[in-house]
Protein backbone atom coordinates (compact mmCIF):
# COMPACT_ATOMS: atom_id res chain seq x y z
CA UNK A 1 0.00 0.00 0.00
CA UNK A 2 1.55 3.26 -1.15
CA UNK A 3 -1.21 5.88 -1.10
CA UNK A 4 -4.20 6.37 1.22
CA UNK A 5 -6.84 9.03 0.60
CA UNK A 6 -9.06 10.20 3.46
CA UNK A 7 -12.03 12.54 3.29
CA UNK A 8 -11.93 15.47 5.73
CA UNK A 9 -14.83 17.85 6.34
CA UNK A 10 -14.11 19.15 9.83
CA UNK A 11 -16.67 16.91 11.56
CA UNK A 12 -15.84 14.55 14.40
CA UNK A 13 -16.75 11.67 12.10
CA UNK A 14 -14.04 12.66 9.64
CA UNK A 15 -11.56 13.31 12.47
CA UNK A 16 -12.02 9.70 13.62
CA UNK A 17 -11.49 8.49 10.05
CA UNK A 18 -8.44 10.73 9.69
CA UNK A 19 -6.74 9.36 12.80
CA UNK A 20 -7.46 5.79 11.67
CA UNK A 21 -6.07 6.56 8.21
CA UNK A 22 -2.95 8.15 9.71
CA UNK A 23 -2.25 5.00 11.70
CA UNK A 24 -2.80 2.90 8.60
CA UNK A 25 -0.42 5.07 6.58
CA UNK A 26 2.24 4.77 9.29
CA UNK A 27 1.89 0.98 9.35
CA UNK A 28 2.38 0.74 5.60
CA UNK A 29 4.82 3.62 5.11
CA UNK A 30 2.25 5.07 2.72
CA UNK A 31 1.54 8.62 1.63
CA UNK A 32 -1.55 10.01 3.35
CA UNK A 33 -3.60 12.42 1.26
CA UNK A 34 -6.32 14.42 3.04
CA UNK A 35 -9.05 15.70 0.74
CA UNK A 36 -11.44 18.52 1.58
CA UNK A 37 -14.16 18.93 -1.03
CA UNK A 38 -15.72 22.37 -1.28
CA UNK A 39 -18.02 24.31 -3.58
CA UNK A 40 -19.89 27.60 -3.60
CA UNK A 41 -22.40 26.42 -0.99
CA UNK A 42 -20.11 24.14 1.02
CA UNK A 43 -17.39 26.28 2.54
CA UNK A 44 -15.44 25.45 5.68
CA UNK A 45 -13.12 28.06 7.18
CA UNK A 46 -9.96 27.75 9.24
CA UNK A 47 -11.80 28.94 12.37
CA UNK A 48 -14.15 25.98 12.09
CA UNK A 49 -17.14 27.97 10.90
CA UNK A 50 -19.27 27.33 7.84
CA UNK A 51 -20.32 30.55 6.20
CA UNK A 52 -20.70 31.86 2.70
CA UNK A 53 -17.77 33.87 1.33
CA UNK A 54 -18.08 35.01 -2.31
CA UNK A 55 -14.26 35.09 -2.50
CA UNK A 56 -13.74 31.63 -1.07
CA UNK A 57 -11.11 29.74 -3.06
CA UNK A 58 -8.65 26.84 -2.91
CA UNK A 59 -6.28 28.83 -0.67
CA UNK A 60 -8.94 29.31 1.98
CA UNK A 61 -10.04 25.70 1.63
CA UNK A 62 -6.44 24.59 2.15
CA UNK A 63 -6.20 26.71 5.30
CA UNK A 64 -9.36 25.07 6.63
CA UNK A 65 -8.00 21.64 5.77
CA UNK A 66 -4.73 22.35 7.58
CA UNK A 67 -6.65 23.52 10.65
CA UNK A 68 -8.66 20.28 10.68
CA UNK A 69 -5.48 18.21 10.36
CA UNK A 70 -3.78 20.04 13.21
CA UNK A 71 -6.82 19.66 15.45
CA UNK A 72 -7.13 15.93 14.77
CA UNK A 73 -3.46 14.90 14.56
CA UNK A 74 -1.40 17.69 16.10
CA UNK A 75 0.70 20.31 14.31
CA UNK A 76 3.75 18.12 13.71
CA UNK A 77 1.85 15.14 12.32
CA UNK A 78 -0.32 17.42 10.19
CA UNK A 79 2.75 18.57 8.28
CA UNK A 80 3.37 15.00 7.10
CA UNK A 81 -0.01 14.81 5.41
CA UNK A 82 -0.48 15.81 1.79
CA UNK A 83 -3.34 18.30 1.53
CA UNK A 84 -5.68 18.43 -1.44
CA UNK A 85 -8.60 20.89 -1.49
CA UNK A 86 -10.97 19.94 -4.31
CA UNK A 87 -13.74 22.10 -5.80
CA UNK A 88 -16.54 19.62 -6.50
CA UNK A 89 -19.58 17.90 -5.03
CA UNK A 90 -18.43 15.83 -1.98
CA UNK A 91 -18.84 12.22 -3.17
CA UNK A 92 -17.65 12.70 -6.78
CA UNK A 93 -14.74 14.81 -5.53
CA UNK A 94 -13.60 12.09 -3.13
CA UNK A 95 -14.05 9.34 -5.70
CA UNK A 96 -12.02 11.22 -8.28
CA UNK A 97 -9.23 11.87 -5.76
CA UNK A 98 -9.18 8.14 -4.92
CA UNK A 99 -8.72 6.95 -8.50
CA UNK A 100 -5.01 6.18 -7.99
CA UNK A 101 -5.21 5.39 -4.27
CA UNK A 102 -4.73 1.99 -2.66
CA UNK A 103 -7.37 2.78 -0.03
CA UNK A 104 -10.12 5.39 0.41
CA UNK A 105 -11.08 6.16 4.01
CA UNK A 106 -14.31 7.91 5.01
CA UNK A 107 -16.15 8.45 8.25
CA UNK A 108 -19.61 7.06 8.95
CA UNK A 109 -22.46 9.28 10.02
CA UNK A 110 -25.30 8.08 12.21
CA UNK A 111 -28.92 9.20 11.94
CA UNK A 112 -31.25 9.82 14.88
CA UNK A 113 -31.53 6.99 17.37
CA UNK A 114 -29.70 4.44 15.29
CA UNK A 115 -26.38 5.28 16.98
CA UNK A 116 -24.05 5.10 13.99
CA UNK A 117 -25.70 2.18 12.24
CA UNK A 118 -26.64 4.14 9.12
CA UNK A 119 -24.22 5.68 6.69
CA UNK A 120 -24.36 9.30 5.65
CA UNK A 121 -25.15 10.01 2.02
CA UNK A 122 -21.53 10.79 1.07
CA UNK A 123 -20.22 7.63 2.76
CA UNK A 124 -22.94 5.59 1.09
CA UNK A 125 -22.15 6.93 -2.38
CA UNK A 126 -18.43 6.32 -1.90
CA UNK A 127 -19.14 2.81 -0.65
CA UNK A 128 -21.11 1.97 -3.77
CA UNK A 129 -18.84 3.62 -6.32
CA UNK A 130 -15.28 3.48 -4.93
CA UNK A 131 -12.79 2.36 -7.60
CA UNK A 132 -10.81 0.30 -5.08
CA UNK A 133 -10.82 -0.73 -1.41
CA UNK A 134 -12.74 1.61 0.89
CA UNK A 135 -12.71 1.80 4.69
CA UNK A 136 -15.76 2.99 6.61
CA UNK A 137 -14.61 4.15 10.05
CA UNK A 138 -17.00 4.90 12.88
CA UNK A 139 -16.80 5.73 16.56
CA UNK A 140 -18.24 2.93 18.69
CA UNK A 141 -19.26 2.66 22.32
CA UNK A 142 -15.72 1.47 23.05
CA UNK A 143 -14.23 4.59 21.43
CA UNK A 144 -12.01 4.90 18.40
CA UNK A 145 -10.28 2.01 16.67
CA UNK A 146 -6.70 2.76 17.71
CA UNK A 147 -5.39 -0.70 18.55
CA UNK A 148 -5.98 -2.98 21.51
CA UNK A 149 -4.93 -2.06 25.03
CA UNK A 150 -5.80 -5.42 26.66
CA UNK A 151 -2.59 -7.14 25.59
CA UNK A 152 -4.36 -9.32 23.05
CA UNK A 153 -3.33 -9.21 19.38
CA UNK A 154 -5.59 -7.31 17.03
CA UNK A 155 -8.25 -9.36 15.30
CA UNK A 156 -9.29 -9.02 11.67
CA UNK A 157 -12.47 -10.85 10.67
CA UNK A 158 -12.96 -11.56 6.97
CA UNK A 159 -16.03 -13.05 5.34
CA UNK A 160 -15.29 -15.92 2.95
CA UNK A 161 -17.88 -17.43 0.60
CA UNK A 162 -15.69 -18.72 -2.22
CA UNK A 163 -16.49 -15.88 -4.64
CA UNK A 164 -13.69 -13.87 -6.22
CA UNK A 165 -14.56 -10.70 -4.24
CA UNK A 166 -14.31 -12.67 -0.97
CA UNK A 167 -11.02 -14.23 -2.08
CA UNK A 168 -9.68 -10.75 -2.80
CA UNK A 169 -10.90 -9.66 0.64
CA UNK A 170 -9.04 -12.57 2.26
CA UNK A 171 -5.82 -11.73 0.44
CA UNK A 172 -6.15 -8.11 1.59
CA UNK A 173 -6.86 -9.22 5.17
CA UNK A 174 -3.80 -11.49 5.24
CA UNK A 175 -1.51 -8.68 4.09
CA UNK A 176 -3.08 -6.34 6.62
CA UNK A 177 -2.74 -8.96 9.34
CA UNK A 178 0.97 -9.22 8.61
CA UNK A 179 1.37 -5.45 9.01
CA UNK A 180 -0.61 -5.33 12.24
CA UNK A 181 0.71 -8.63 13.65
CA UNK A 182 -2.97 -9.51 13.96
CA UNK A 183 -4.99 -12.70 14.05
CA UNK A 184 -6.99 -13.15 10.85
CA UNK A 185 -10.27 -14.95 11.42
CA UNK A 186 -11.68 -16.33 8.15
CA UNK A 187 -15.42 -16.87 8.61
CA UNK A 188 -17.51 -19.00 6.29
CA UNK A 189 -21.25 -19.25 6.93
CA UNK A 190 -23.39 -22.05 5.55
CA UNK A 191 -27.15 -22.02 5.53
CA UNK A 192 -29.66 -24.85 5.75
CA UNK A 193 -31.56 -24.94 2.45
CA UNK A 194 -35.24 -24.07 2.60
CA UNK A 195 -37.57 -26.91 1.67
CA UNK A 196 -41.19 -26.02 1.01
CA UNK A 197 -44.05 -28.44 1.52
CA UNK A 198 -47.60 -28.71 2.82
CA UNK A 199 -48.31 -26.78 6.00
CA UNK A 200 -47.63 -28.84 9.10
CA UNK A 201 -45.32 -31.33 7.41
CA UNK A 202 -41.71 -31.23 8.56
CA UNK A 203 -38.67 -32.41 6.67
CA UNK A 204 -35.64 -33.88 8.44
CA UNK A 205 -32.32 -32.32 7.53
CA UNK A 206 -29.09 -34.22 7.13
CA UNK A 207 -26.62 -31.35 7.19
CA UNK A 208 -23.34 -33.24 7.54
CA UNK A 209 -22.59 -33.20 3.77
CA UNK A 210 -23.27 -29.44 3.65
CA UNK A 211 -21.00 -28.79 6.61
CA UNK A 212 -18.25 -31.03 5.21
CA UNK A 213 -18.39 -29.29 1.82
CA UNK A 214 -18.30 -25.89 3.52
CA UNK A 215 -15.26 -26.83 5.57
CA UNK A 216 -13.51 -28.11 2.45
CA UNK A 217 -14.29 -24.85 0.65
CA UNK A 218 -12.99 -22.74 3.55
CA UNK A 219 -9.76 -24.73 3.76
CA UNK A 220 -9.23 -24.51 -0.01
CA UNK A 221 -9.79 -20.75 -0.09
CA UNK A 222 -7.54 -20.06 2.90
CA UNK A 223 -4.74 -22.34 1.72
CA UNK A 224 -4.79 -20.78 -1.75
CA UNK A 225 -4.78 -17.23 -0.35
CA UNK A 226 -1.82 -18.02 1.90
CA UNK A 227 0.04 -19.44 -1.08
CA UNK A 228 -0.75 -16.44 -3.27
CA UNK A 229 0.21 -13.82 -0.68
CA UNK A 230 3.10 -15.67 0.92
CA UNK A 231 1.90 -14.51 4.35
CA UNK A 232 2.40 -17.88 6.04
CA UNK A 233 3.50 -16.22 9.29
CA UNK A 234 0.05 -14.76 9.93
CA UNK A 235 -2.07 -16.56 12.51
CA UNK A 236 -5.25 -17.65 10.71
CA UNK A 237 -8.32 -18.98 12.49
CA UNK A 238 -10.78 -20.87 10.29
CA UNK A 239 -14.32 -20.47 11.57
CA UNK A 240 -17.25 -22.40 10.13
CA UNK A 241 -20.69 -21.23 11.26
CA UNK A 242 -24.29 -21.80 10.26
CA UNK A 243 -27.10 -19.28 10.11
CA UNK A 244 -27.99 -16.12 8.28
CA UNK A 245 -24.84 -14.82 6.61
CA UNK A 246 -25.03 -11.14 7.53
CA UNK A 247 -26.13 -11.57 11.15
CA UNK A 248 -23.68 -14.42 11.75
CA UNK A 249 -20.70 -12.48 10.41
CA UNK A 250 -21.76 -9.46 12.48
CA UNK A 251 -21.83 -11.63 15.60
CA UNK A 252 -18.38 -13.00 14.73
CA UNK A 253 -17.02 -9.46 14.42
CA UNK A 254 -18.30 -8.33 17.83
CA UNK A 255 -14.75 -8.22 19.24
CA UNK A 256 -12.93 -7.54 16.00
CA UNK A 257 -10.72 -4.54 15.31
CA UNK A 258 -11.48 -4.68 11.61
CA UNK A 259 -14.00 -6.42 9.36
CA UNK A 260 -13.09 -7.10 5.71
CA UNK A 261 -15.65 -8.13 3.10
CA UNK A 262 -15.78 -8.45 -0.66
CA UNK A 263 -17.95 -6.35 -2.93
CA UNK A 264 -20.12 -7.83 -5.65
CA UNK A 265 -21.22 -6.09 -8.83
CA UNK A 266 -24.63 -6.76 -10.36
CA UNK A 267 -25.31 -7.16 -14.06
CA UNK A 268 -24.47 -4.18 -16.23
CA UNK A 269 -23.85 -2.06 -13.15
CA UNK A 270 -20.54 -3.77 -12.49
CA UNK A 271 -18.66 -2.19 -9.54
CA UNK A 272 -21.58 0.18 -8.89
CA UNK A 273 -23.81 -1.92 -6.64
CA UNK A 274 -23.05 -3.78 -3.44
CA UNK A 275 -24.35 -7.20 -2.64
CA UNK A 276 -26.98 -7.12 0.09
CA UNK A 277 -24.71 -8.86 2.61
CA UNK A 278 -21.78 -6.49 2.00
CA UNK A 279 -23.97 -3.43 2.39
CA UNK A 280 -25.60 -4.74 5.54
CA UNK A 281 -22.20 -5.40 7.11
CA UNK A 282 -20.87 -1.99 6.09
CA UNK A 283 -23.89 -0.33 7.70
CA UNK A 284 -24.07 -2.28 10.94
CA UNK A 285 -20.59 -3.59 11.84
CA UNK A 286 -19.35 -2.67 15.34
CA UNK A 287 -15.85 -1.87 14.03
CA UNK A 288 -14.23 -0.28 10.96
CA UNK A 289 -15.15 -2.08 7.75
CA UNK A 290 -13.01 -2.43 4.62
CA UNK A 291 -14.91 -3.37 1.46
CA UNK A 292 -12.80 -4.91 -1.31
CA UNK A 293 -13.84 -5.12 -4.97
CA UNK A 294 -12.86 -8.13 -7.02
CA UNK A 295 -9.38 -7.78 -8.47
CA UNK A 296 -9.44 -7.26 -12.23
CA UNK A 297 -7.34 -9.59 -14.41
Amino acid sequence: MEKIVVGVDGSEHSAVALRWAAREAELHGAELVAVLVWDLFNQRHADGSRRFDPEYDATKADAALLASLEEALGAEAAQRVTRRPVCDVPAPGLLEAAQEADLLVVGARGLGGFKGLLLGSVSQQCLHHAPGPIAIVRTTAAGEATGRTDGEPERIVVGVDGSEPSRAALRWALREGAKRDAVVQAVHVWEVPVIYGPVGIGFPYYTTPIEDASRKLLDEVVDKALSETGEHGVTVERTLLSGGVATTVLDASARADLLVVGRRGMGGFQRLLLGSVSEHLARHAPCPVVVIPAEEP
